[in-house]
C-alpha cells in the first residue's frame, strides 16, 4: 500500500471498537437521559423498549471497558511516547495562535501527533475513565454502599460527561480529524494504517523527516 504506516493494527482495533462502542452508547444513552419526554420515548420504542436500550447499553459499555483495557495492555507492552505532552507542546500552541492572530507567517511544524491530538487523546482517556465508574455504580448499585445523595451526584456526573463526549466528538473531533481541508471528507489512516506522503508532509514534517531518516538507515 503505497503511503507512510502511521497506525499498527492493534491501534486500528482499538480505535474501531471505541468508535463503534461510542455509538452504540450515545444512540441508546441520550434517549434514556430524556426518557420522560416524548422524543426520547418515541426513540426507545423505535429500539424495542426500554429493557432492550438498557441491555444495548450495557453490553456498548462493556465493549469499551475491553477497548480501555486492550489499550493499556498495548501501551505497557509497546511503550509509545508520542502521546505524552512535551515543551515544545506549548510552544507550539503559542506559534499556532501567533498565526492566528497575524503575529506569525506560517505554522509551527508537527512531529507524529500535535498538541490538539494530545489533547483529544488524554480527554478521552479521562473521560472514558469517569464514564465507566460512574456506570458501573449506576448499573450495580447493590454493590457500592453509598448514599442516595452521592448517587445522585454519580447520576449527574455520568449524564453530563456523556453530554460532553457526544458534543465535543461531533464538533472537534471530526472537524479536527476529519473535516479540515487536509482531510476532508474523511482521514481515512486510522483504519487503513497509512498516511499518504504529501499529507504527512504537510501535517507532521518533523515526524516524516524522522521516518525517512530511519529508512535511509541514519
Amino acid at each position: 500500500m503505497n503511503g507512510i504506516k502511521r497506525f499498527d493494527v492493534h491501534q486500528r482495533l482499538q480505535h474501531l471498537l471505541l468508535l463503534t462502542s461510542f455509538i452504540f452508547l450515545a444512540v441508546t444513552g441520550l434517549p434514556l437521559l430524556y426518557r420522560y419526554t416524548d422524543t426520547g420515548m418515541a426513540m426507545i420504542n423505535a429500539m424495542g423498549g426500554i429493557e432492550a436500550v438498557r441491555g444495548i447499553h450495557r453490553l456498548s459499555s462493556f465493549v469499551m471497558i475491553f477497548a480501555g483495557i486492550y489499550h493499556i495492555t498495548w501501551a505497557l507492552v509497546k511503550r509509545p511516547t508520542g502521546m505524552i505532552p512535551r515543551k515544545k507542546d506549548f510552544q507550539d500552541f503559542i506559534a499556532d495562535l501567533k498565526f492566528v492572530l497575524g503575529k506569525a507567517s506560517d505554522v509551527p511544524k508537527y512531529h507524529k501527533f500535535n498538541y490538539v491530538q494530545k489533547f483529544e487523546y488524554w480527554g478521552a482517556f479521562w473521560g472514558m475513565v469517569i464514564m465507566i465508574l460512574t456506570g458501573l455504580v449506576l448499573s450495580y448499585p447493590e454493590y457500592f454502599s453509598i448514599s442516595g445523595d452521592f448517587f445522585a451526584a454519580v447520576r449527574v456526573a455520568h449524564w453530563e460527561e456523556s453530554i460532553l463526549a457526544v458534543v465535543f466528538i461531533a464538533s472537534w473531533h471530526m472537524y479536527f480529524s476529519h473535516l479540515r481541508r487536509a482531510y476532508f471528507p474523511a482521514n481515512k489512516s486510522i483504519f487503513t494504517g497509512y498516511i499518504e506522503p504529501e499529507k504527512a508532509k504537510e501535517e507532521h514534517p518533523l515526524w516524516v523527516e524522522e521516518v525517512v531518516k530511519r529508512g535511509s538507515g541514519n
